[in-house]
């Protein structure tokens, strides 16, 4: 299951300070349209970020024929859009100063925009021209089809992603969570513009946008330019493919791949703990002291600094919608790569048994809390990020402002009790990549 920049962004950015004078005053606000979206007004910076998601778009709702469709679309709606095309598209983006992203996620497709408030309106019209008029010109999908060429080339000496891919694959084998976001070379090649526009037709549409905008403008500014250029959206979308929910994995499975590199990486995986689970936030504590703070977590001390056998090793719950694993990843010489991955079985097993200590517990808090604070708070973006991943994953947005106090209300006894059921050293699933070439 991959972890997108955002999924990753919003584990740590919920564990911002959220003292009185860092609360947010998020507001919901709906348009005389109808569009509904969540706004924090700050004059800060003469800035604001918006970011659009288009619920249950993402790859995990694809036919396997046409796998990597979402993120082939993400590329060709940049390729020219209204009456612009591919060159003068980019360059009303660049004269502007205007960051617009699209991303093609597991669950959702994503749209972040970045622009000064004085270029608020002509960003949200590139935007709309891009969501709802893209060129989809055989000159731009040619060109996105040599991209993919170039990436796939690129994905093939990636260790990281080769782990990944093979991880998935022995965690999910045929649930969609298995399929890579990018598809296949093949399947790629084989999208045509039918397919795009299909895809854009029956997936950007106002029954599953939500919408997050943070910075320096008013609401009654943000609503008009909504409904101004975004209201010629499809009423609703097509009917969405099932997807089945998996949180059992099995018995463990473990794959060594070569790859002649210096460090070998490993991935590894168990079963994880869903938002919906009354246990989230003591996994969250358990999760992050184990492995979520860095020099300080358990996996470090014991890899690194009493084994000396990598430089950095991590652990975190990856909830989604359908799986929910702990996933962790490490990097370690080719010859110490049993011996690392021995450790990490014999960490889990300790901390099963033996829980965490009270100090180990309160620094665990601790950082949750104070994660990103400087880089959260004075960073719009970040903020629009969140409030987009809390919407899709449907959240309750008041967690935001209330979260110190729900991390501070995490019991030891609790933490403890969940470790000895949660933790599955035995269950562990590991990918290598480098310069093993035999199993584990």
């Amino acid at each position: 299951m991959k972890i997108s920049k955002y999924v990753f962004l919003f584990f740590f950015c919920l564990g911002f300070n959220l003292q009185a004078s860092s609360h947010l005053n998020i507001e919901e606000v709906t348009t005389n349209k109808g569009f509904k979206f969540l706004f924090v007004e700050n004059h800060d910076l003469p800035k604001v970020s918006l970011n659009i998601s288009f619920k249950d778009a993402g790859c995990v709702y694809e036919s396997a024929e046409k796998q990597g469709l979402a993120w082939f679309t993400s590329l060709v709606i940049q390729e020219g859009a209204g009456k612009n095309d591919a060159k003068d598209f980019a360059k009303k983006l660049e004269d502007k100063g205007i960051s617009l992203n699209f991303t093609a996620g597991l669950e959702a497709f994503r749209v972040s925009l970045n622009t000064l408030s004085e270029n608020l309106e002509d960003a949200i019209s590139l935007l709309s021209d891009a969501i709802m008029r893209p060129k989809v010109d055989p000159e731009g999908l040619n060109r996105v089809f040599e991209k993919a060429k170039v990436n796939f080339n690129n994905f093939e000496k990636d260790p990281y992603f080769i782990a990944a891919k093979e991880l998935d694959t022995l965690l999910f084998k045929k649930h969609p969570y298995s399929r890579d976001p990018y598809g296949t070379l093949d399947t790629i090649m084989n999208i045509t513009r039918d397919d795009v526009l299909t895809y854009i037709k029956r997936s950007f549409t106002k029954d599953n946008i939500v919408i997050s905008i943070v910075g320096c403008a008013t609401k009654e500014e943000v609503s008009t330019l909504l409904d101004k250029y975004l209201s010629k959206l499809p009423s609703k979308r097509s009917k969405v493919r099932k997807v089945s929910v998996k949180n059992e994995f099995g018995p463990a499975e473990s794959k060594s791949v070569f790859m002649d590199i210096p460090q070998s990486v490993i991935l590894f995986a168990q079963k994880g703990i869903a938002y919906e689970d009354p246990n989230y936030y003591n996994a969250s504590v358990l999760i992050n002291a184990l492995g979520g703070m860095s020099l300080n977590s358990i996996l470090m001390k014991e890899l690194r600094q009493n084994l000396g056998i990598t430089y950095g090793v991590s652990a975190r719950n990856v909830p989604n919608k359908h799986g929910n694993i702990v996933s962790g990843f490490m990097s370690t010489d080719s010859s110490t790569a049993s011996k690392a991955i021995s450790a990490v079985k014999d960490t889990f097993s300790r901390i099963k048994e033996e829980g965490i200590d009270e100090q180990l517990f309160k620094d665990a808090k601790t950082s949750l809390v104070n994660n990103l604070i400087f880089s959260f708070l004075s960073n719009n973006a970040n903020t629009a990020t969140l409030l987009d991943s809390m919407q899709i994953d449907d959240r309750d947005i008041n967690h935001i402002n209330n979260y110190a106090n729900i991390i501070n209300d995490v019991q030891l006894e609790k933490v403890n009790k969940l470790a000895s059921s949660l933790l599955n050293p035995e269950n562990l699933f590991f990918v290598e990549v480098g310069r093993n070439a035999q199993g584990q």
